[in-house]
């Protein structure tokens, strides 16, 4: 089932700059992430702190049929306790590059030189590690899984690039190994992350179908009024217009009558020829 949240599905975030610390599991990359003081993440009015970072090869989802080259997923714990919010970005082979695809690179490159092992970890001294230089604010699929886990994913055409030789330098160090990602209903974010509040605090509804969403907009009706103002009337180009030809009219059936009275009284009083007496012989 596929429905629509636009103004639902709501997540905001504000990551900070982090250190770092890759480990090789042999099936994905995993990646920690530093707490801050303020959760950066709002979701659903919950609160979210970054539990974990991996990167699997390939995609763990099927994008229009098919797994992609790769695919990066940002694990999310709630503050007050629940289920987790998975944010995932799947990663493409290409030539062009991004933020994301120079720090992709950079990670998946310290792994393969210090921890190409499976089991060995290796710490990232990266100087631009943070998720907001990862995560697009571009449109985005969520649902909820069979353990009530809520799943941001974000399509093929937000994908990060990454060039061809990263990718196979990350199929040589870890091995593909299937999830599964089952979900009942996909609903679509067209407005994106961080459009409907910020991390302080926000208004969310939660998800639902779109034949059976309560989303609904509110219309204010007013009754329309109009003041009819006479004096406004009268300076009106249209009556004016209107005004002319009725005088005209009037005038017209005046000069009518009036020629048609002087007509009938000087016929009436004509000179008639006398009457000729018949003469008999």
């Amino acid at each position: 089932m596929f429905g629509k949240c636009d103004l639902k599905c709501a997540y905001n975030f504000k990551y900070s700059q982090s250190n770092s610390t890759a480990k090789n599991n042999g099936v994905n990359i995993s990646l920690t992430y530093d707490n801050t003081s303020v959760p950066p993440v709002l979701y659903n009015t919950n609160q979210y702190v970054v539990s974990n970072i991996v990167i699997n090869c390939p995609s763990v989802h099927y994008f229009n049929g098919n797994l992609l080259d790769a695919e990066i997923s940002v694990e999310h714990t709630p503050v007050k306790g629940g289920p987790n919010l998975f944010v995932c970005i799947p990663i493409i082979s290409s030539s062009e590059s991004s933020q994301a695809s120079i720090l992709l690179n950079e990670i998946i490159e310290s792994v393969a030189t210090n921890a190409p092992v499976e089991g060995e970890s290796t710490n990232l001294n990266l100087s631009d590690l943070n998720l907001e230089n990862v995560i697009p604010n571009k449109p985005f699929f969520s649902y909820t899984d069979d353990k009530n886990n809520d799943f941001i994913v974000f399509g093929n055409l937000e994908a990060i690039p990454l060039n061809s030789s990263t990718l196979t330098t990350l199929s040589q160090i870890i091995k593909p190994f299937p999830i599964s990602t089952a979900g009942s209903s996909l609903f679509y974010n067209s407005s994106g992350p961080n459009s409907t509040g910020n991390i302080g605090g926000g208004i969310y509804i939660s998800c639902s179908p779109t034949g059976n969403s309560e989303e609904e907009t509110p219309v204010d009706y007013t009754k329309n009024t109009t003041n009819y103002n006479f004096s406004t009337i009268l300076q009106s180009p249209i009556f004016k217009l209107i005004f002319k030809f009725i005088i005209g009219l009037i005038l017209s059936i005046i000069v009518f009558s009036i020629i048609s009275y002087l007509y009938s009284f000087l016929t009436s009083g004509a000179a008639k020829l006398p009457t000729i007496p018949k003469f008999t012989g």
